[in-house]
């Protein structure tokens, strides 16, 4: 992974300081309330932003894209399920604020990052600065160690906007309060959600395939290191993975092959 990264749309305001409330809206209505594969342009279209900028802002950081012949499609995962099929809640806060570190939006035409790392910086702020022996550190998360790390690992003008919105986005999923990294519950259901969304995002990108087992499962959420995402041990994240499995395999898992296999049979990507 690199170590320098462009801002991109995050400078905008899309009103962190107040909770993920108009995310959670905004993917209702992008998705039309349905599981199913929507273009970009339409998934714009039906958000309800209606901000040119702002809209970028839930396709580009924590929804995954995926080029087609015509059109680029956003796939419908695990944050738009728990989007569509639950209220708002401070576990789809976390779940979306997991969703953002995870750094996987896929690709589209013409985006500038290929391998979909548009908040690559902060994938490694946790995986790199924050992580420290099973457990994220409360030093990485004050202000002047946070705003230095941004500053040394996204190049732009703004990079104090980027600060600005991402310890907004911290305090509103309650990671911060007061100024102080909280304890995390491992009993709160968005840690199995965030699992099963990071094996979507796998599965979109080809590497989990029909007929992958749990062993399998589990060895691609350990190879990209995960649990570190999680601020949580291996012997937790085992735990999480083995629920998060027997759930997936029932539903979840095949929902995400037939959105792929349809679009090719359509042949609105390419097969």
């Amino acid at each position: 992974m690199q170590d320098t990264y462009t801002p991109g749309s995050f400078t905008k305001n899309f009103s962190w300081n107040r909770s993920y409330k108009r995310l959670h809206t905004a993917i209702r209505a992008g998705f039309s309330k349905k599981l199913a594969p929507v273009t970009r342009d339409d998934w714009r279209k039906n958000s309800g932003i209606n901000d040119h900028d702002l809209e970028l802002i839930p396709m580009n950081f924590f929804l995954y894209s995926m080029p087609g012949n015509d059109n680029d499609f956003v796939l419908a995962d695990t944050l738009g399920e728990c989007a569509i099929q639950r209220p708002y809640s401070t576990d789809f806060a976390k779940l979306s604020l997991f969703a953002f570190h995870l750094a996987n939006s896929g690709s589209w035409r013409q985006s500038k990052w290929a391998d979909g790392g548009v908040a690559g910086w902060a994938n490694l702020f946790i995986r790199k600065s924050a992580w420290d022996h099973d457990s994220w550190s409360s030093g990485a998360f004050q202000d002047e160690f946070l705003e230095k790390f941004i500053e040394e690992h996204v190049h732009g003008k703004s990079t104090h906007k980027v600060f600005t919105n991402y310890r907004f986005m911290l305090r509103s999923a309650g990671v911060i309060v007061d100024g102080k990294l909280q304890t995390f519950d491992f009993t709160e259901r968005w840690f199995i959600d965030a699992v099963q969304l990071f094996w979507d995002r796998h599965t979109f990108d080809g590497f989990l395939r029909e007929g992958s087992n749990l062993a399998d499962y589990r060895a691609s959420f350990f190879d990209q290191g995960i649990h570190r995402l999680l601020a949580c041990g291996k012997e937790q994240a085992d735990a999480f993975i083995a629920f998060a499995f027997r759930e997936y395999s029932n539903s979840r898992m095949a929902q995400c092959f037939d959105q792929i296999r349809n679009l090719k049979r359509d042949g609105v990507i390419a097969a």
